[in-house]
């Protein structure tokens, strides 16, 4: 009887262990404003879409009239295949709807790299994954995207953040703070 509530108790903590799951947070690898539109900028010499926005300091999503940026966030994501995966959206630096804000994500292609992507080298395509409506100004939200985490090719994730509204700003990776965009990863 005891040889089999030995064995009992080992099968059960290895069942245990072997379906414990581990959470970690992945800060942006890599992000950008990229600008889609038909303003000139540089004393209106040159299309605002050629220019390079990797390196700043502050991320830009904002849709006018001829006016449309994006903001482009790079993940390289573990080697374990994800259980869950959830994009933790910061507190915006500035937002022109102080009641609140949507923003809709998508996944994109992995063919860019901060220091030289604008809106002539990569494309303003990708595939919807949600959206994530923030009710307070200065709040956080969230949006399970866990399908894209599991299909992301080279463990290396893209996705397009999108406003249909005014401007809103986030801390880039450049800025130095702790609250940029971030992924929780369950494996």
């Amino acid at each position: 009887m005891k040889a089999f509530s030995v064995a009992a108790a080992l099968v059960s903590a290895l069942s245990l262990m072997a379906s414990a799951s581990s959470t970690v947070t992945l800060r942006v690898a890599r992000d950008a404003t990229v600008a889609f539109n038909g303003i000139l900028c540089a004393n209106d010499t040159v299309p605002c879409s050629s220019l390079r926005f990797g390196l700043d300091t502050k991320l830009l999503t904002f849709r006018g009239n001829r006016d449309y940026e994006r903001v482009l966030l790079g993940f390289d994501l573990p080697l374990n295949a994800p259980t869950k995966c959830v994009l933790r959206v910061p507190p915006p630096l500035e937002s022109a709807q102080p009641s609140g804000y949507a923003l809709t994500v998508s996944v994109t292609d992995d063919f860019w790299d901060e220091q030289s992507v604008s809106g002539y080298t990569k494309k303003i395509d990708g595939s919807n994954l949600g959206s994530v409506n923030v009710t307070t100004a200065g709040g956080r939200g969230s949006l399970d995207i866990t399908g894209a985490c599991k299909d992301a090719k080279n463990h290396k994730l893209s996705l397009w953040v999108d406003t249909q509204s005014s401007m809103i700003s986030f801390n880039s990776l450049q800025s130095g703070s702790p609250d940029v965009f971030t992924l929780e990863y369950t494996f």
